[in-house]
């Protein structure tokens, strides 16, 4: 925390610690990222939240960006200004990183800032019986073979600068000890 209370800000030209959470479908991306945000907040740091799902959130989507990767980074970069401008300490975002190359692709969308992956680890059985419970009856087994290919991926490329082993933790333990690891928190 700062001293008296005080919200922590960065200077300009400060760089700009950005987390990246990650991991397959169900991993807990979305849900872990904003108790990562919650711990910043409860710790007076200006930060941002950014789930990239909806910066790319268009339908019917255009061919050959499947996923729209490319359209998320974009308006990444669209809204970094502003978030500089905002004095953020901290950026946290959840989104799906299946290699560590992609680190340049964010770099470049945020200019001066710091990226840290940390992927979230998940025992299959947790991942499939998540996705069961939030996911139609139709497309739950399509969801399930796409989380397994990704956790596969994500192992094989040594994806994440921090690997979280989340089991049936909760989410503000796992974030906080993101936090821990990181640095950016390292009395928690």
């Amino acid at each position: 925390m700062t001293e008296h209370g005080a919200v922590q800000r960065a200077q300009p030209g400060d760089p700009v610690p950005a987390i990246i959470v990650t991991g397959p479908f169900g991993a807990g991306k979305s849900t872990v990222a904003e108790a990562v945000a919650e711990v910043l907040g409860h710790h007076r740091i200006r930060h941002a939240l950014i789930d990239m799902d909806f910066l790319r959130s268009v339908y019917p989507h255009s061919g050959g960006d499947a996923f729209r990767v490319q359209l998320g980074l974009r308006n990444l970069a669209a809204i970094w200004p502003s978030l500089r401008d905002e004095q953020i300490a901290c950026v946290v975002l959840a989104d799906v990183v299946e290699h560590p190359d992609q680190v340049a692709d964010f770099e470049r969308a945020m200019p001066g800032a710091r990226v840290t992956i940390a992927r979230l680890d998940v025992p299959m059985p947790i991942l499939f019986a998540r996705l069961e419970m939030r996911e139609t009856p139709d497309a739950v087994e399509a969801y399930q073979e796409s989380a397994s290919n990704l956790q596969t991926i994500m192992e094989k490329a040594g994806v994440g600068d921090i690997v979280i082993d989340v089991g049936e933790r909760e989410p503000h333990d796992v974030a906080a000890e993101i936090l821990r690891t990181s640095g950016f928190l390292p009395r928690l």
